[in-house]
């Protein structure tokens, strides 16, 4: 597996100030976890493009940067990452160091794939997870669950967790029946008109306030991240 190096910086910017960092294309960053206090970082933003491509939530990365001269590399996950509500940037990182003899719990994303003789009678395809959850050694996490939708080949047939072969070093924390995905009869078009015809009546998401809601939890963030800097000043 390709070894994913990402560098980073101290951050010594707090607060409302973050908007700064962002602009000159730099995202702030917290890096913690249960042996280390909470450290206060700044990511180049196209270096984070690159490797989280490749990551995902679910690959180990070496977090690179100095503390008091001397080069610190930590073995992390990327724990949460705050998007803008406009724009879909990344506006904030959370970076979890794992310990690497430690089993850790991770939602897995799940990579549908192949061709359905049943879709192609006008089944329609309903996707019942998206991820899964498991267990395992930070090492032996997969980045994705492959799942082959081809095995479908009649209506009212379904794929479930035990129909899946996971990796031995992997343990599903997910009960062996609960199905995965499935495919349902060919609507008919009254049938779909209907449903349009209901799903126009539900009312529109007031953008701006969904904005506002998301710059405020970002604002908290950062007003606790300060908050915590003040704090290990006074110490």
């Amino acid at each position: 597996m390709e070894k994913l190096i990402l560098k980073a910086e101290k951050r010594n910017i707090f607060g409302k100030k973050n908007k700064n960092l962002r602009k000159k294309g730099l995202i702030p960053a917290i890096l913690y976890g249960k042996k280390i206090e909470s450290y206060p970082l700044e990511i180049k933003a196209q270096d984070f493009h690159t490797i989280y491509k490749k990551s995902g939530d679910t690959n180990i990365i070496d977090l690179e940067f100095e503390e008091q001269g001397k080069k610190q590399v930590r073995n992390v996950l990327v724990q949460d990452v705050s998007y803008h509500f406009l724009n879909g940037q990344p506006i904030h990182i959370d970076f979890y160091e794992v310990e690497m003899d430690k089993l850790i719990k991770a939602h897995v994303p799940v990579n549908f794939f192949g061709e359905s003789p049943a879709i192609a009678k006008g089944g329609i395809l309903v996707k019942s997870m998206n991820e899964i959850e498991v267990e395992a050694l930070p090492k032996d996490l997969p980045h994705e669950i492959p799942v082959d939708i081809s095995k479908l080949i009649d209506f009212n047939q379904t794929i479930y967790i035990k129909d899946i072969k996971f990796p031995s070093e992997v343990k599903v924390l997910v009960d062996e029946e609960t199905p995965i995905a499935s495919i349902s009869e060919p609507i008919s078009e009254e049938e779909l008109e209907k449903e349009l015809g209901e799903a126009k009546t539900v009312e529109d998401v007031e953008v701006e306030g969904e904005a506002e809601k998301v710059d405020k939890e970002e604002e908290k963030k950062e007003e606790s991240e300060e908050e915590e800097q003040q704090e290990e000043k006074k110490d």
